[in-house]
């Protein structure tokens, strides 16, 4: 993870997924769910949040004001298989996709506070908007 030091802008610069999902029957779709699950789990980490105003009215209710990450934020990911297969099932397969949504927002986190550390900030708060990446780097200049 890279943060533009001028402009607080976020980049991810590589993002390796290991994943287990025993035997994977289909590994296009295996594949397909573990990127679109970082894609996603990366906007949860940096870009999406539902806001409201005074009176509770959603105020992100457009893609306009809700934010997205496009294929322009999302770094190539190498995803690293380790088929260990289940003696569960018939042909040894296990769920699979996960490890992409529900690790993204995390690695993410832990990437941006790896980013911050020398500066001595972090952000423990998600999503980790731009502004608040911005706020963060001023702080920290003030300091």
């Amino acid at each position: 993870m890279e943060i533009d030091p001028d402009t607080a802008a976020p980049a991810i610069k590589q993002y390796v997924c290991g994943h287990d999902c025993g035997v994977m029957i289909n590994p296009d779709i295996v594949h397909g769910m573990t990127y679109g699950g970082i894609a996603h789990g990366i906007g949860a980490a940096l870009y999406e949040q539902f806001t409201y105003d005074d009176n509770g009215q959603l105020t992100s209710g457009t893609f306009m004001d809700y934010l997205i990450p496009s294929a322009l934020e999302i770094p190539s990911v190498k995803i690293v298989d380790h088929c260990t297969p289940s003696p569960l099932t018939t042909f040894g397969q296990k769920g699979s996709g996960e490890a992409g949504y529900l690790g993204a927002p995390a690695a993410v986190a832990n990437a941006v506070n790896d980013a911050l550390a020398p500066l001595n900030v972090e952000i423990n708060e998600l999503p980790i908007s731009h502004l608040a990446l911005w706020e963060t780097l001023e702080r920290a200049k003030q300091a």
